[in-house]
């Protein structure tokens, strides 16, 4: 198992490092912890309000612990033109929740915006790894592997 000082020590201790380090742990790691981000804000020599800042604004950087089944939409303009709002109500079907519901502890299911791969969408995020051209019809497929 990586240490967090070991996925630290990977970057430079610039402020232009602080994302992509954020990402990699939580990565590693499931997402950041409070300890973890006291620990990144002093590698970086910021503010901890900082570190918060970064990490919660992005969506692949959580700052809680994620549901054993963490699945991602991307709602942005060409993945909504390709049918992405379609993949989600049948997700939301087949999983039996409603997108951005966190009542559910096991399985997290949120609409998130542009991942940056305009021409493959629909685009779906599944426990990290990325499904592209996703249709409705494909959703069952998708998630059977993961339930």
């Amino acid at each position: 198992m990586r240490s967090i000082e070991k996925v630290l020590l990977e970057f430079d201790p610039e402020t232009r490092n602080l994302l992509p380090a954020l990402k990699k742990i939580s990565a590693a790691f499931g997402y950041v912890s409070e300890k973890d981000a006291k620990k990144t804000a002093e590698y970086f020599s910021i503010p901890l309000s900082k570190t918060y800042e970064t990490a919660s604004f992005y969506d692949l950087v959580w700052t809680k612990k994620q549901p054993s089944l963490a699945v991602q939409v991307c709602s942005g303009t060409n993945c909504a033109v390709s049918g992405s709002f379609e993949v989600i109500k049948e997700m939301e079907n087949y999983l039996k929740i409603k997108a951005g519901d966190g009542f559910n502890s096991k399985i997290k299911l949120e609409i998130i915006s542009c991942l940056g791969q305009c021409g493959e969408g629909p685009v779906v995020v599944v426990n990290g790894k990325i499904f592209t051209r996703v249709t409705a019809s494909g959703v069952h497929g998708i998630l059977e592997e993961w339930l």
